[in-house]
């Protein structure tokens, strides 16, 4: 079994998506607190609480600015592969999110 779980997630802000990746620690997860990058370089952080599935998340925007986001109450979705899933749609901000063991 490995400690290691790869994220990916499509943060869609203001109707401008990007997909974010990385391999984080079951130690990060646990604790809450890792960060992402896409393809395009920007940075994406994310706290993440264990037990309610909150997330709080700050993506580099456009014009060098950070757009901070707080999704509660989500509701996530275990898949037969073990992975987790989750997809929240606000109308112009939407996240979906991929947990899955490396």
């Amino acid at each position: 079994m490995s400690d290691l779980f790869y994220i990916e997630t499509t943060c869609c802000v203001d109707d401008q998506c990007d997909v974010y990746t990385g391999e984080v620690s079951f130690n990060d997860v646990m604790l809450g607190k890792f960060s992402l990058n896409s393809c395009s370089g920007k940075e994406a952080m994310i706290n993440l609480d264990v037990i309610t599935f909150d997330i709080n998340i700050a993506i580099d925007g456009q014009n060098g600015k950070t757009m901070k986001r707080n999704l509660k109450g989500l509701e996530f979705v275990t898949k037969d592969d073990g992975s987790w899933y989750i997809n929240k749609d606000f109308g112009n901000d939407r996240f979906e999110v991929i947990v899955k063991q490396s």
